[in-house]
C-alpha cells in the first residue's frame, strides 16, 4: 500500500495539521499581546495573557471546524461548506 492510500499516513497528516493550527494561533495571539504590553498600553503581562486566551479560542475553533470537514477516516476533506 503506497503513503497516499495508507490510513495511518492520512490520520498523522490530519494531527500535524490540527497541531500546526493550535501552534500558529498561540504564537500570533501571544506576539500580538506582547507587542501591545510591550509598545502601546505597557500594561505588562495583560496583553500577553489576554492575546495567548484569545489566541486559544481561535485556534480551539479553527480545529473544531477542521476537524468537522474531514470525513471519517478517507484522510480527504469534505468538500462541502458549512456555516
Amino acid at each position: 500500500m503506497s503513503h497516499s492510500n495508507d490510513p495511518f499516513y492520512a490520520g498523522l497528516g490530519q494531527a500535524v495539521r490540527l497541531g500546526t493550527e493550535l501552534i500558529a494561533t498561540l504564537i500570533v495571539g501571544g506576539g500580538l499581546g506582547w507587542a501591545i504590553d510591550e509598545y502601546v498600553l505597557e500594561t505588562e503581562p495583560w496583553g500577553l495573557v489576554v492575546g495567548l486566551v484569545l489566541g486559544a479560542i481561535a485556534g480551539g475553533r479553527n480545529v473544531y471546524r477542521l476537524a468537522q470537514r474531514w470525513q471519517g477516516g478517507t484522510g480527504k476533506p469534505n468538500q462541502t461548506k458549512q456555516r
